[in-house]
């Protein structure tokens, strides 16, 4: 017959040897994870390698400059378009003194002016809509 002391030792070797697989099992598991993991950085760190030349290659300030010149049509600024500070309207000093003007009532809501032809458009077509 087994004495209790050997059935307990021989179940503690058992149970210790099924945990011990459990745990090289949840290990080997955790690094496939990391291994995973580490291998979305690296795609990540090569997008952001990728597109930070694509970045530096479209801000060249020569490709910049000749884009502005094909589609913005800009012109420097001419002396005469400058206003000189005397055209500057001084301060009325009894305007400062005067108690600030009431919020005006809430009034019904109006449409905007068409100023462009697209607003007019718009105001047309809101209008046929009603």
């Amino acid at each position: 017959m087994i004495r209790p002391g050997t059935a307990f030792w021989a179940a503690a070797v058992i149970g210790t040897g099924y945990i011990m697989f459990q745990v090289k099992y949840q290990v080997m598991h955790q690094e496939a994870q990391l291994a995973h993991i580490d291998h979305q950085i690296a795609e990540s760190r090569e997008a952001i390698r990728v597109l930070k030349a694509e970045w530096s290659f479209l801000s060249r300030p020569s490709r910049l400059s000749e884009l502005s010149k094909r589609y913005l049509h800009l012109v420097p600024i001419e002396p005469a378009q400058l206003g000189s500070i005397d055209a500057i309207p001084l301060r009325d000093p009894a305007a400062d003194a005067s108690p600030p003007l009431p919020a005006p009532a809430p009034q019904a809501r109006s449409r905007p002016r068409p100023e462009t032809q697209s607003h007019a458009r718009l105001a047309q077509f809101e209008i046929g809509a009603e």
